[in-house]
């Protein structure tokens, strides 16, 4: 009986032994006040990601957010294609794991009302935040014109600071983003003379996903990606609930949220498909690879659909 006892009690170690190391660690999103990013927290509600636990990482600055992912603190993020290229060699390996939106004209140069076309701000001072999408947009703007970047002044801010010395009169343009972009141009004598409306394409927020993640949870990685897609059309189906819960997260009234929210065109899994053998992305990647002064080849891999439902 004895012998009996201890080897039930063996087997019972052994038993919880196993589980415990079958328990699966949290995967850690990255998120920021974002309208896209609020679609996690649906997901999350509605339990669309099943038996994968899920930690939703909230950060004030976005940046921080990328930061943590290429430190390994975090293991998926909102990005785009130009921030996936820029820290591509800043820490931790990740891939594009989705294409998940675009903003059209979402970003944009406002100008002093003074000037009359785009080759008129040569020697002129802009403003805009270096190493960011936008310090990309406006070189791609300047160089359409005929103008290179060496051409300006370029002062190096953020895009709430880069608003108020454009308002100051401290700044002759300024490139940056909804909301900043049409407060500056209303506020300091200005006017918006391109968007990236003009430049379909070129501001798609994706998904990164660290290397780590992809080779070890494939299978996970598949359901948190269905989870994004169930996400959405709950919100298609429930939006006065879905708008409720995500403005009140950001901060903001619900119509507010809800005419945001609906700027953004979201991709579904075919449209990823296309984008990744897409012309365009190979078009986007040359030139950002050219403006990053690294070579086009670095990035071959760097888009994957093998999460896709």
């Amino acid at each position: 009986m004895k012998y009996t006892i201890i080897l039930l009690f063996g087997i019972i170690i052994l038993f919880v032994s196993g589980c415990s190391r079958e328990k699966k660690q949290p995967i850690h999103i990255g998120v920021n006040d974002w309208p896209p990013c609020e679609i996690w927290y649906i997901a999350k509600a509605n339990g669309y990601f099943g038996s994968v636990p899920v930690e939703l990482i909230r950060f004030s600055v976005w940046s921080d957010n990328m930061r943590s992912l290429y430190m390994g603190n975090t293991d998926i993020t909102h990005s785009t294609y130009f921030n996936a290229m820029h820290y591509s060699d800043k820490g931790e390996k990740a891939k594009i794991i989705l294409s998940s939106d675009t903003i059209e004209g979402g970003d944009g140069l406002a100008v002093k009302s003074e000037i009359a076309r785009l080759n008129d701000l040569k020697n002129k001072r802009i403003a805009v935040e270096m190493n960011t999408d936008e310090h990309f947009l406006l070189y791609k703007v300047l160089k359409q014109s005929g103008i290179s970047i060496s051409d300006v002044t370029i002062i190096n801010v953020p895009a709430a600071e880069g608003m108020e010395l454009f308002i100051a009169g401290k700044a002759d343009a300024l490139y940056t983003y909804e909301p900043f972009l049409s407060e500056a141009a209303a506020k300091g004598n200005g006017r918006i003379i391109s968007t990236t409306a003009d430049m379909p394409g070129y501001m798609t927020d994706t998904l990164l996903a660290s290397e780590k993640l992809i080779q070890n949870r494939p299978e996970d990685l598949k359901i948190i990606i269905s989870a994004w897609y169930k996400a959405q059309n709950f919100i298609k189906m429930n939006p006065d609930e879905a708008y409720k819960i995500m403005a009140a997260n950001e901060g903001m009234p619900t119509e507010d949220f809800k005419g945001f929210y609906e700027s953004f065109r979201f991709h579904t899994a075919e449209e990823n498909r296309e984008i990744a053998d897409s012309q365009q992305f190979k078009r986007v990647i040359a030139e950002v690879s050219a403006f990053l002064n690294k070579k086009p080849e670095e990035f071959e891999n760097i888009y994957t659909t093998e999460f896709l439902p």
